[in-house]
């Protein structure tokens, strides 16, 4: 008689090994776990029906995650330690091939279905599952530089999120519903397609840092690490060590200036001397006048230049001091002045705030260089004088528009001094529409702040 075959361990039998894996992990990435949250964990997870991957990171996320900001990370070591199981999974050649030789059309038409219908049920494995196959299908080479944000895009156009959008209120039309069922309907398919843009930038982030050899277990120097290819969860470490970092920069730029001093007075340094029979025991430097400028800053916050955006203006902010008046502005094809939103806000803030502007789009709500500057000439040019000193920070990116070479030669033309600042790796300046060696040729300089280090460093060069 022929021994039982032995039965694979089921989720209760592993289930202690899952939560102490997990929790390494999340302490691993910054995230703070307690001993009684681990127990906590361990009884909701006996409590929970072990057959459902879903109610199981449901139970695990309650206990183990107090911020919403941990979200990322939790997913993602949730889904390296308990993988998700698919029964089909996507093979990019054969899904190159069904795409290039059979019905595209058909296959992209049931790729929606599958993403609206994982989406009305609002199940995570479903959902990522559908993304996972327009990734691999729309996003293009992840090897070419670009960010997330960028590939995120690409592949939403090629989703056709407007077309999604109406399949999602299609899915639950009823021809007696009355106008506050469809205005309700709206919000709930908008709030799904904002749902799936960010889901879909997380996942192409994270496929980005493991190209980048880059895990959430050993991330590298936040300082170095580039703002545009960051996760979700490096851009929320980012953001929590950014304010300490401007405030050190401040301090060490004003302790520098009232240390005064740009070389030694000869001639009071002898008339100091003769108290001494000539001898010069206590040489005099010469006084500084310095004149504080005025400080215009233009953000571009269009895709994913909109995560720079921020850390660039609490830097700047943050050197209130060495300026007369900072003035802060951020454009896409519309510009808006968020001066007073700075100067309240904590820490830095938050990208989506800053595209809640109203204004800030004015037309198809594509980065438009001309466009804005050319308003803002119109409507805030007396604000640039002599004394201002302007700096623009934004990949200098045309999209086949009209480039905006008139309106930054007027801007050097009225300011003391204007700089550049590219978020863009300068091996990337100049290449597609980028329009950066044109613009570069009218500023006082132009520099590449792809990290914080860099950025800082800029910074405190210009200041």
């Amino acid at each position: 008689m022929s021994a039982p075959a032995p039965q694979a361990p089921s989720l209760r039998d592993v289930g202690p090994l899952l939560v102490v894996a997990l929790v390494s992990r999340l302490r691993a990435g910054g995230v703070p776990v307690s001993t009684s949250e681990v127990l906590d964990a361990m009884a909701a997870l006996l409590l929970s029906d072990l057959t459902s991957r879903r109610r199981v990171r449901a139970a695990l996320r309650a206990t183990l995650v107090k911020d919403a900001s941990h979200d990322v990370l939790f997913r993602r070591s949730f889904d390296a330690v308990l993988p998700p199981i698919r029964a089909d999974p996507v093979d990019p050649a054969e899904t190159a091939t069904i795409t290039s030789g059979g019905d595209a059309q058909v296959e992209e038409e049931q790729l929606q279905e599958s993403v609206v219908r994982a989406l009305r049920e609002d199940d995570e494995d479903d959902i990522e599952h559908a993304l996972e196959e327009a990734i691999t299908r729309f996003s293009g080479n992840h090897d070419d530089g670009r960010s997330a944000g960028h590939h995120a895009q690409r592949v939403l156009r090629r989703m056709n999120v407007s077309d999604l959008y109406r399949r999602y209120l299609d899915a639950d039309a009823d021809a007696e519903d009355s106008d506050f069922d469809r205005v309700v309907d709206a919000v709930e398919a908008r709030t799904a397609m904002e749902q799936m843009s960010r889901r879909l930038t997380e996942m192409l982030s994270g496929r980005l840092r493991e190209g980048d050899g880059v895990s959430a277990q050993h991330l590298e120097d936040l300082q170095d690490r580039p703002l545009l290819r960051a996760g979700a969860d490096e851009l929320v470490a980012m953001r929590m060590a950014m304010r300490p970092l401007a405030r050190h920069l401040a301090a060490k730029l004003g302790s520098s200036r009232r240390r005064g001093g740009s070389g030694v007075d000869m001639r009071r340094t002898i008339r100091a001397s003769m108290g001494y029979g000539g001898v010069p025991v206590v040489p005099v430097l010469r006084r500084r006048r310095p004149t504080k400028p005025d400080l215009v800053v233009l953000c571009d916050v269009s895709g994913s230049t909109a995560q720079f955006a921020p850390f660039t203006l609490t830097l700047l902010h943050a050197l209130h001091d060495e300026f007369r008046r900072v003035r802060s502005f951020v454009f896409i094809d519309g510009i808006v002045e968020i001066t007073e939103l700075m100067e309240t806000s904590p820490g830095v803030i938050d990208p989506h705030h800053l595209l809640g502007a109203r204004g800030l789009i004015a037309h198809d709500g594509r980065s438009d260089y001309a466009r804005a500057m050319t308003t803002f000439l119109a409507t805030w040019g007396s604000s640039v004088t002599a004394k201002t000193t302007v700096i623009v920070a934004g990949d200098a990116r045309s999209h086949d528009r009209e480039p905006a070479t008139a309106a930054v030669a007027e801007l050097s033309h009225l300011a003391r001094r204007l700089y550049w600042l590219n978020p863009e790796p300068r091996a990337d300046w100049d290449t597609l529409d980028s329009r950066a060696g044109e613009y570069a040729t009218h500023c006082t300089d132009a520099f590449e702040v792809s990290t914080i280090r860099q950025l800082t460093a800029a910074v405190a060069k210009i200041v």
